[in-house]
């Protein structure tokens, strides 16, 4: 293999660059990795961390048996379930308002695993984190659990008393106001209207999720619109401060499209290119073929530069006359005009297939000079249309927050009934929200948690898990899905809708009666397209229609006020967490174990600092720091991260929780530094160092790869002109014998590093697929984390600003497998159709094996975690895969328990297995369909030629192992103009 594709050096930290040896990296694993945890310091939050980790049998040695238990049958089997075979059922989940279309798999009535929606545009067939983790949260014991007045049990019949009698006060319910989650549902809309006929007085609000987004096109088009891209065709994207592969809606959708602009076969297929400019380091901003580094106050001013050098020049458009004056001002003011001039020229010569967005945590006018960029440069109903939102009241900020502030202010709320969310903790710090609870006369909650908002509620009612709900809902462009529940709710849960129809005076009716009868009088063709949208997971036609994009130019003169002048001094910059969210997940035990994309953090967060920063201010990671910023103060762990803008200070939101939910208690609350005038960003950041450290569980830098060439990357330049430096060596090595695979398939992965972002969904896929446990974040500081897939991320190039690389890593299913030769028990052994197998039963837990597998891509179950386990929790387990006890070494079988499933279909039906039938779980997730499986037994299959395709190299190939899982070197499609 050429050497010319791995010339940068790579590195993982700061302390691997700059050459420091770790004391541990000698040895298999650190210090202390198999001393059973700190008993003395273990509380009931740790020890939910370890999910009903049998802490008492931590120390024993030796292997441990799963508890016996008794098998009860079917009294009167249902006709629709057969036992062993799983069954499938659409839905969708809601998040911010917006819709992602999915397909649950329910064994016996137990939803088990959730999969991408192919026929649904926000999923087309793929997942996020999110999506996937979900389905651990439906089963979380920690949930409310019952109905609640003022801490002391209550029946249902009580609280339709307390809520009729708000309904039948004199004035048409004066003094009545709802709280509501971001919502798109078509029913939830039909209910508030009746609700807001019968009371004329009833008021609603909701913390609208895209408001600068909506305000921003009202400036350009007079009114709120939702930009909906198409990056099919799009040759240039340029992002500003917007992480759209990972997170948003549309996201997944996204990041296929956009990965089918980089799937590059041949030296003469074309390429996009991608510009991020952001603050901190994103999934997006990782994948960028150009990165700008900027604090997040200064993109407003790149934005106007860029659309100064688009379509404000010497002839403007006629559409952006009325601001041409003050256009040249921010542009006069930009610091960072050759790489604005060399992006606007890119932009220029590919009108009508480049698109520009700009990201929710930027103010209004940043989305404003996007849109009017993508107006100049003939994007508009090519790469982006707009469409009126799907979000209910988005049209109006009357319904935010602010006002229902204003009327607890005044005394006008005598009730309020929150649906979701949990305002008291979200809120903005200045609001102080909880407190203004405690002054109205009744309140309601209908929460998952007994969390920061129950508290300051008089009711608490248990909410429904999306699988335990009918609803229905709706994609950013409008599509609409039915929500159908697959359990019953374990836990009483109700659902909006329900608690909306004791309002309007039904309190016996369910929802599923109330969802039904609305479709029923909306739609005339109810009986022929019912069963239809509740099989295919949306309702046909039901799409928006592209609106007219017609620039209002009175609102123009209004858009650019004067350039900010240059801030001195810190940023803080705070965003929703790309794991825990805005902190709905912050009691998912898998999402707060699964390694941030970039920092590699779990259990918890820290304030991401740029190492220049940090060596001016004297910081090192784990250092603690006093945040303050609009009187407001906070101490946070410091984590030096490369990448990060200098002087910008990020940390994210959704930890340090206060409410019931144990484990979402780690980390800092970030929220305390947030307020209504500053949401996402604020200057006059003051950072002082108290001393003291802050330890973080990380695994930045488990499992070295010493420095051996694993992720290649190339320029797509390089590879049109010079193929073979870029080129994997396929020549056959050497062996002592030969290989006779006897099996018709011979099964091997193929994982493309130029469609890979790194999102993190094939981790928590093969998480949910494989019953793999979770260790805490005592296990994971000690490298006990049990992952079988993980991925890699590495930088080269300067320590300030670096390029990333991106690699997943799982068992290779090496023909020529070091760990089998060393198993003194043979309980890793090679199957016929070339699978690298471990044997459970026969495993005494030596580790040879994996002392001897060069990709250290195993993992010992150090400890029994998946013992003692509550009911609820034992339901999310897949019964097609074995649940390990203690003291057996674990790693990725390319779900076998798919392969097998395939070939006994096969069997019975008698044919052979079709190419692509079989999809193992990180592939079906991945929404940018980096990973492909397959039989090599086929010539024609798609493995195959990935296989032999010139850019596919074997993963330290010069030790012989031959792998079946092989990758494909990245690509980068650099800009000549900006140094290539």
């Amino acid at each position: 293999m050429s050497a010319s594709p791995t010339t940068h050096d790579r590195w993982r930290s700061l302390a691997e660059a700059a050459g420091h040896v770790d004391p541990d990296a000698s040895r298999e694993f650190p210090a202390g990795v198999d001393e059973p945890p700190d008993f003395g310091s273990l509380g009931r939050r740790d020890a939910l961390k370890l999910l009903g980790a049998s802490v008492m049998l931590a120390g024993a040695a030796g292997c441990s048996r799963a508890p016996r238990g008794k098998i009860v049958p079917y009294g009167v089997q249902p006709p629709e379930v057969t036992p062993g075979v799983a069954q499938h059922y659409a839905t969708a989940m809601t998040l911010d308002g917006y819709a992602t279309g999915l397909i649950v798999e329910s064994h016996e009535g137990r939803p088990t695993k959730i999969e991408g929606n192919l026929d649904h545009p926000a999923s087309l067939g793929a997942t996020g984190v999110l999506e996937q983790a979900s389905i651990l949260s439906l089963y979380d014991p920690a949930r409310a659990q019952g109905l609640f007045r003022k801490g002391l049990p209550q029946s249902w019949r009580k609280l339709t008393e307390s809520l009729l009698a708000v309904r039948t006060a004199s004035g048409g319910m004066e003094g009545l106001h709802l709280l509501l989650e971001p919502t798109s549902s078509p029913w939830m809309g039909a209910l508030l209207a009746r609700l807001e006929a019968v009371g004329a007085k009833a008021h609603y609000h909701s913390p609208v999720s895209r408001v600068s987004a909506w305000e921003g096109t009202r400036l350009v088009f007079g009114r709120a619109l939702d930009p909906v891209l198409d990056l099919t065709n799009a040759e240039v994207i340029v992002s500003l401060d917007a992480d759209l592969l990972a997170s948003g809606p549309f996201h997944c959708r996204h990041a296929r499209q956009f990965a089918g602009g980089r799937r590059v076969r041949r030296a003469s297929d074309a390429m996009n290119r991608l510009y991020v400019v952001e603050p901190m380091l994103t999934v997006t901003g990782a994948t960028a073929d150009h990165r700008l580094r900027a604090k997040a106050r200064d993109i407003v001013t790149i934005a106007a530069g860029l659309l100064r050098e688009v379509g404000g020049g010497a002839d403007p458009v006629a559409s952006l006359r009325a601001i041409a004056g003050p256009l040249k001002e921010w542009h006069e003011a930009a610091e960072l005009t050759p790489w604005v001039r060399a992006v606007a020229k890119d932009l220029l010569g590919r009108k009508g297939r480049s698109v520009v967005v700009a990201g929710d945590a930027q103010p209004a006018v940043v989305h404003a000079l996007a849109a009017l960029l993508n107006v100049a440069l003939g994007n508009v109903g090519q790469t982006v249309r707009f469409v009126v939102p799907a979000i209910l009241g988005a049209g109006s900020v009357a319904h935010g927050l602010g006002p229902l502030v204003a009327d607890l202010d005044a005394g006008r709320v005598k009730s309020l009934v929150i649906l979701g969310g949990n305002p008291s903790y979200t809120a903005p710090a200045d609001l102080d929200f909880g407190r203004r609870l405690g002054a109205v006369k009744t309140t309601a909650y209908l929460g998952a948690y007994e969390n920061e908002t129950a508290k300051s509620c008089e009711w608490l009612v248990p909410l429904a898990h999306y699988l335990e709900s009918w609803g229905d809902t709706r994609a950013l462009d409008g599509t609409t899905s039915i929500v159908q529940p697959l359990i019953a709710p374990l836990f009483g849960g109700r659902t909006p809708g329900e608690i909306l129809g004791v309002l309007l005076g039904h309190p016996d009716a369910s929802g599923y009666d109330s969802l039904v009868d609305h479709w029923k009088t909306s739609r005339a063709d109810f009986d022929a397209t019912w069963t239809g949208a509740l099989k295919q997971g949306l309702v046909p036609g039901t799409a928006a229609s592209t609106e007219p994009a017609e620039v209002a130019t009175k609102e123009l003169a209004r858009l650019l006020g004067a350039p900010p002048g240059p801030a001195a001094g810190l940023e803080l910059v705070v965003r929703a967490d790309t794991k825990v969210h805005d902190g709905t997940f912050s009691n998912n035990a898998w999402l707060l174990e699964l390694p941030d994309a970039m920092t590699k953090i779990t259990w918890g967060n820290a304030a991401l600092v740029s190492p220049a920063t940090a060596a001016r201010l004297g910081l090192a990671t784990e250092d603690e720091v006093e945040l303050a910023v609009s009187g407001r103060k906070l101490r946070t762990p410091v984590f030096v991260m490369p990448g990060q803008a200098d002087d910008s200070i990020a940390l994210a939101l959704g930890y340090g929780r206060e409410g019931e939910e144990e484990l979402g208690k780690v980390g800092v609350n970030a929220y305390l530094l947030r307020t209504s005038a500053a949401p996402s960003f604020a200057d006059g950041l003051a950072l002082v160092k108290t001393g003291e450290k802050r330890l973080l569980a990380t695994t930045q830098e488990h499992w070295s790869m010493e420095n051996r060439p694993i992720a290649l990357h190339a320029k797509l330049g390089q590879y049109r002109d010079r193929p073979q430096e870029v080129s994997g060596d396929h020549s056959p090595k050497r062996t002592l014998y030969q290989l006779r695979p006897d099996a018709p398939n011979q099964w091997a992965l193929s994982i493309d590093l130029n469609l890979c972002t790194g999102c993190n969904v094939c981790v928590v896929a093969c998480q949910a697929e494989n019953n793999v446990p979770i260790v805490g974040e005592e296990g994971v500081r000690k490298n006990r984390e049990m992952h079988w897939l993980r991925l890699d991320r590495y930088f080269s190039g300067s320590i300030d600003d670096p390029q990333v690389d991106v690699e997943p890593m799982a068992c290779q299913h090496c023909e020529k497998a070091p760990c089998e030769y060393v198993c003194p028990v043979g309980a890793t052994v090679h199957s016929p159709d070339g699978l690298n197998e471990m044997v459970y039963n026969r495993c005494v837990g030596t580790r040879f094996c994996s002392n001897n597998c060069p990709y250290k891509v195993r993992r010992f179950n150090w400890f029994d975690y998946n013992r003692d386990k509550s009911e609820p929790e034992r339901m999310v387990m897949n019964p097609d895969v074995t649940v390990r006890a203690r003291g057996v070494m674990e790693k990725c079988s390319y779900c076998v328990q798919r392969i097998r499933e395939a070939e006994i279909h096969s069997r019975i039906e008698g044919r052979p297995i079709p190419d692509g039938a079989i999809k193992t779980a990180c592939q079906q997730a991945c929404p940018s369909t980096a990973i492909v499986f397959g039989s090599l037994g086929d010539p024609a299959s798609e493995v195959s030629r990935l296989h032999a395709n010139e850019r596919t190299y074997k993963l330290l190939d010069e030790l012989g192992t031959e792998p079946r899982t092989r990758y494909m070197t990245r690509l980068r499609n650099p800009n000549p103009e900006l140094g290539g």
